[in-house]
């Protein structure tokens, strides 16, 4: 057994690290002493656990531990460590973990433990962070990664030599800290500190977490609900989405012909490297070009925007050169390489991410910034074999709730007699629809006239006549933002409908109304997932975008299915229905998109 001392704030902590099978008995002495409460956490060699098994993905360390003593277990050696690995975490009755998602996925791949048998009884001190302030690091708040919370709360020096140094080991090494992760030694000093580490900083994390979470999120069960949701986005990751890899080879290579032909363009318009700012900028200085736009470090700016408006036949070929690159990479490249065994990819589902708590999708698929409207991408994701895809998305949704809360009679009769609101805000302001349109939106999403202005192409005048049509013809509104805006102001936060607390800037008091609609939005989702796993249906669902949720559906079947998920998923609130609108259409993603497109 080998022993690793070191100090949070001068107090001693033990990290035993398990070097032979000699060692086990008292790795499970420590388990059983503390079987009550244990925090664990797994070190791999890489994120991409679908990809287990010979050659692939492999759990290389697990880590068990309570304030201020871990234990490591290298399961990397073999069957004895994995098998006392999975005892442990079988053995305790309550497990903590941050993010502790990506362990579960790493127990049921590695060690043949479901994610079922772990997730109800886990506790994931991401979690508990965002109920307790929201806010990412870059916003001023304590974020939501272990190095974040653990300089936030626990201790600066500890975030920095202890979570931050595996950069330092990868250059020690002399390779990328991507590639670190299967390249370190298991003996290496600075790995096994950073490992036994992780267990001892997220048991003192939920020690400080829990009794912060506010009272009405507790009283309201916020903590249980965000659990249960995360167990449920996990599973939709395992289950993947099946990729048309034909599909995406063709497109890939497609786009890389596109990119060939508009870099050759640029090249006679003098342009050899079209990622060279230098080399755009002389050869549109050459043309008397004047360039103004600045970039935050004081160069001249070479962006879309600025190539965009110059609109010359050389800076169309660098945008479309650069576009056809990047979604090769992005979207088809991307794709093929982390496709499974099985010709599935899996997205990373982030089920309570942003400060209002709304969901994100990272990963293989980065779903939430797929081309707005466009089939293009989304026909590389097919429903199973004798499967179509269901989109269902909700009607509305934002504005619904606006009316729900703010109580505004307007509204609500418009919703409940099925009339056009965006119309209505139109014929209130004497301006055209797609300016009342736009008016609803941007509202919701905290915008002013500008936004309006720079999102819908309407004009200044129209667009502050329209805003302030707004505010006069649904008064209610008004006073929903109002009230928070002063709750904002007395308490620097606001209260959802669920209970969640949201803090909101002082220099951006705003935004309380944007904060409120958006995080209850997204509770109505989430609740719409909780309540379609109770019922049976996760292993249908694939993924969860914003106020939609994409169904792979046996084809004899999807009609009575859309049908029933569809009523599953609408919710009245305070009398006040908020619908689910769906399509079928065939087996890729793509085909609904290109269903809704004849419609039009």
């Amino acid at each position: 057994m080998h022993l690793i001392e070191h100090t949070i704030k001068g107090q001693l902590v033990r990290i035993h690290v398990v070097e032979d099978e000699r060692d086990l008995p008292a790795f499970k002495a420590f388990i059983l002493a503390n079987r009550d409460l244990l925090a664990h956490d797994s070190e791999t060699t890489g994120l991409d656990w679908w990809n287990a098994g010979p050659g692939g993905f492999l759990a290389r360390l697990w880590q068990f531990g309570t304030a201020d003593e871990s234990f490591v277990i290298p399961v990397e050696k073999g069957p004895a460590f994995q098998d006392a690995t999975r005892w442990a975490l079988r053995t305790v009755r309550r497990l903590i973990a941050h993010n502790g998602t990506f362990d579960m996925h790493v127990a049921e791949q590695c060690l043949g433990l479901p994610m079922e048998e772990l997730a109800p009884k886990s506790w994931d001190t991401k979690l508990l962070a965002h109920l307790v302030d929201g806010r990412a690091a870059k916003e001023g708040g304590p974020g939501l990664k272990l190095e974040e919370l653990t300089k936030y709360y626990i201790c600066e020096t500890i975030a920095g030599e202890v979570k931050g140094s595996m950069t330092a080991i990868a250059a020690e090494l002399g390779v990328k800290k991507a590639e670190v992760w299967p390249a370190i030694p298991l003996d290496h000093r600075g790995y096994l500190l950073y490992a036994g580490m992780d267990p001892i900083l997220a048991y003192r994390l939920f020690k400080i977490l829990m009794p912060k979470v506010p009272a009405r999120s507790r009283n309201k069960g916020l903590i249980s609900w965000e659990h249960r949701l995360a167990h449920i986005t996990a599973q939709i990751e395992r289950t993947g989405y099946l990729l048309d890899a034909e599909y995406a080879e063709a497109k890939s290579e497609e786009l890389a012909g596109e990119q060939a032909k508009w870099e050759n363009v640029a090249r006679l318009e003098g342009v050899d490297n079209v990622n060279s700012n230098q080399q755009i900028i002389t050869a549109l200085e050459k043309r008397g070009i004047r360039l103004t736009k600045k970039t935050k470090k004081g160069n001249l700016a070479v962006d879309d925007e600025v190539l965009t408006g110059i609109g010359i036949p050389l800076t169309d070929a660098i945008i479309r050169a650069k576009k056809a690159k990047k979604w090769k990479a992005t979207w088809f490249d991307r794709a093929l390489q982390g496709q499974d065994q099985e010709g599935r990819v899996h997205a990373t589902v982030n089920s309570c991410q942003a400060r209002s708590a709304r969901m994100t999708i990272t990963g293989v698929i980065s779903a939430q910034t797929l081309p707005s409207g466009d089939s293009y991408v989304r026909h590389c994701f097919l429903a199973e074999p004798g499967h179509v895809t269901v989109s269902s998305d909700y009607g509305n949704m934002e504005l619904r709730v606006i009316a729900v809360y703010s109580g505004d009679p307007t509204m609500i009769d418009a919703f409940q007699r099925g009339l056009d609101l965006h119309q209505m805000t139109a014929d209130a302001a004497g301006v055209d629809r797609k300016a009342g349109k736009g008016t609803n939106l941007t509202v919701c999403f905290g915008g002013g006239w500008k936004a309006i202005v720079e999102q819908y192409g309407v004009s200044e005048i129209e667009a502050k006549k329209a805003v302030k049509a707004f505010w006069n013809t649904y008064p209610g509104v008004k006073r929903l933002a109002d009230r928070l805006q002063r709750e904002a102001r007395r308490t620097g936060y606001i209260y959802t409908g669920t209970g969640r607390r949201i803090p909101v800037d002082r220099n951006r008091i705003f935004a309380a109304l944007n904060y409120f609609i958006q995080s209850t939005s997204r509770d109505i989702l989430a609740r719409a997932l909780i309540e379609l796993h109770r019922a049976g249906y996760t292993k249908y669902i694939r993924l969860p975008i914003h106020d939609e949720l994409v169904f792979s559906f046996p084809r004899e079947r999807a009609a009575e299915l859309t049908d029933k998920t569809a009523r599953i998923m609408e919710m009245t609130i305070k009398g006040l229905l908020i619908p689910v609108d769906s399509e079928i259409g065939e087996q890729s993603w793509g085909s609904v998109l290109d269903l809704e497109a004849s419609k039009h």
